[in-house]
């Protein structure tokens, strides 16, 4: 049995060092959940997105097995990540002349891999100035908050009854959550219009876990995560827009004989008369992961999005692929009243 759950947890292990930070297909609809500095896009605005992102459904662990000292027919249910993810921005005016900007917003992320949580919230804060009459911006970011992190409802199956090495219960702890990024943005560059460029790093404490179940301990250590980020709109003609972006993530670190691969999103959208939206989306994660099929739906304020994943790795064998819903609502708000005009007359206008 020990063997067993010694076998269980690496198997646990291997999901979550492969993959510590989730992933999104929409990645491009929410940088700020990656990036600090993108927090906050319109003045006057409050942007509320959210994204359900349902990785490698009914995948189980049926290729695990315990060969001769267990159950041939034990299978794990249930290991496919799953993320929730919510964020609220908004901008704030600094300076009169319309320079200068403070973005502010809330990320709140709920990812769950196997029988393990981690549940963020973070705040964001940035600087963002703005250069040629607002032609280009430069923003600036920082984003704390903490990290719930740990086993829950451990449900594992056993061979011996009240075996002292299973968790009767879960177990979690908290720590520090920092993330720093810069945007770049600009009007034109070259073909594209509405340019963008972002550099990101997540788990720059690289925070350690260490819960403690039935007496035992166990140690997570997350590791610093590199984003690079740049996409744009190119027109077609006068009412369709290619929106190309690309993502690189990368984390140069190697523990308990893992090494992180770095992974490219590559994703095309093209949008129609300013309202539908379709496209396709590659993932290559070292080696060639996913093909997605994204649609979505745009009306301003209101955007919806949904993707599929096709599962093109070896994990096609026990996935019937990933599932990604993305809404996202901007509120307009009136910080102010403007004052009616003053009408004076004068002995010359009479």
């Amino acid at each position: 049995m020990n063997r067993a759950l010694t076998i269980l947890t690496l198997f646990v292990s291997v999901i979550t060092y492969a993959q510590q930070d989730p992933y999104y297909t929409h990645f491009k609809d929410i940088i700020e959940a990656y990036n600090p500095a993108a927090a906050g896009k319109h003045h006057g605005d409050i942007c509320i997105s959210g994204l359900t992102h349902h990785q490698w459904r009914d995948y189980t662990d049926e290729t695990k097995k315990r060969g001769s000292e267990g159950d041939p027919t034990y299978v794990l249910n249930n290991v496919a990540p799953v993320t929730y993810n919510l964020n609220v921005s908004t901008l704030w005016k600094l300076s009169k002349d319309s320079t200068q900007f403070l973005g502010t917003g809330l990320s709140i992320i709920d990812d769950k891999i196997a029988y393990t949580k981690g549940t963020s919230v973070k705040l964001n804060l940035n600087y963002k100035k703005t250069f040629q009459g607002g032609f280009s911006e430069i923003g600036v970011g920082f984003g704390v908050g903490t990290r719930n992190w740990g086993w829950v409802k451990p449900d594992y199956k056993y061979l011996d009854p009240n075996d002292p090495r299973i968790p009767s219960s879960g177990s979690t702890a908290s720590e520090l959550d920092a993330n720093v990024g810069v945007m770049y943005k600009q009007q034109r560059l070259s073909i594209l219009k509405d340019f963008y460029a972002g550099l990101s790093v997540t788990n720059i404490n690289a925070p350690q876990y260490i819960v403690t179940m039935n007496s035992q301990n166990f140690e997570r250590n997350f590791v610093r995560h590199y984003y690079a980020i740049v996409g744009g709109n190119y027109e077609l003609n006068g009412s369709l827009v290619l929106e190309p972006a690309l993502l690189f993530k990368y984390a140069p670190t190697t523990q308990q004989g893992i090494s992180y691969r770095p992974q490219v999103d590559l994703n095309v959208t093209a949008l129609y008369a300013n309202s539908l939206r379709g496209g396709i989306a590659v993932r290559d994660w070292g080696t060639f992961d996913a093909v997605s099929l994204l649609v979505g739906y745009v009306k301003d304020p209101l955007q919806i999005g949904y993707s599929y994943d096709i599962t093109t790795s070896n994990v096609q064998k026990v996935s019937n692929g990933t599932h990604e819903i993305m809404v996202k609502y901007c509120i307009p708000l009136k910080t102010y009243e403007p004052k009616p005009p003053i009408i004076r007359l004068t002995p010359r206008f009479l």
